[in-house]
């Protein structure tokens, strides 16, 4: 099966939705993967022009842990992501129970959707713009240790946490189809600096792993990088990426003091 070049920046396009979880007392039994709520503000990438804004929290429950996300862009889109954990003990990883992403126009009605139910492997990736939806659905075999969207960022904080030198897991993607994809999260050379976040910072560089593919696919993967703060639990405060198959490409940053941006006309056109 080919897969297009484009998508494999996807890999990890809706992790990087998540910038800047910190851990909260309330949450502390979860342990080295404790997120709490953000805010984010989402740019046209290499410019300050600004196009939209973002909050994500999680919900602590008595058995699962509930990741909630919304997106509003200047242009009347937005999204919604939720997503359900098993938390776990001892250092151990939360699982992944359900994964669910829903993308609107403008006026309200579904452009793209996503989803994953880990415990019977049912899997969807619906796209809705065109006359005929373009639908794909499957029933997949999904390994303990997946993750989809926001819970990807779950684990690389944790493991960077725990001090880390190389974080793998399988990611859930629509590449247009379900795929499970292994993956391998390095970090580069400590510190690095970026120019859209303070602070000396830890920059990972994500390995997608296409088995035989990778041979003849290599030299058109765009390199997918994150940002993480030391100074701040290993805080996620960045990524540019792909809002889902073919969608906008977008650059997600957490909030602070130093985020310099630009909100007029120009802004609420988007980038597509």
């Amino acid at each position: 099966m080919k897969i297009p070049a484009r998508a494999k920046i996807l890999v990890f396009a809706v992790a990087f939705v998540m910038a800047g979880f910190a851990p909260t007392r309330r949450a502390q039994a979860r342990g080295d993967f404790d997120l709490a709520s953000t805010d984010i503000t989402i740019f046209v990438p290499d410019t300050d022009q600004v196009i939209g804004h973002g909050h994500y929290e999680v919900v602590i429950g008595k058995e699962f842990d509930t990741v909630k996300g919304e997106n509003k862009y200047l242009d009347g889109e937005y999204d919604h992501e939720e997503q359900t954990v098993q938390p776990s003990t001892g250092g151990v990883p939360p699982v992944l129970v359900s994964y669910r992403h829903q993308y609107f126009n403008p006026d309200g009605s579904l452009q793209y959707e996503d989803s994953l139910d880990a415990r019977t492997g049912a899997a969807a990736c619906h796209h809705y713009e065109g006359a005929v939806p373009d639908v794909h659905d499957s029933v997949l075999k999904v390994p303990s240790d997946t993750y989809a969207g926001a819970t990807q960022l779950m684990l690389l904080v944790g493991r960077l946490r725990q001090g880390a030198s190389e974080i793998t897991f399988n990611s859930y993607n629509c590449l247009p189809e379900p795929r499970i994809v292994p993956v391998t999260a390095v970090p580069a050379k400590y510190p690095v600096a970026w120019e859209r976040y303070p602070g000396q910072l830890v920059k990972l560089e994500m390995k997608p792993d296409f088995g035989w593919l990778n041979t003849f696919i290599a030299p058109f993967v765009p390199k997918v990088y994150g940002w993480f703060d030391p100074a701040s639990s290993f805080n996620y405060v960045g990524g540019q990426f792909d809002r889902f198959f073919k969608g906008r490409h977008v650059l997600m940053v957490r909030n602070h003091d130093d985020n310099r941006v630009v909100e007029g006309s120009q802004a609420s056109s988007g980038a597509h």
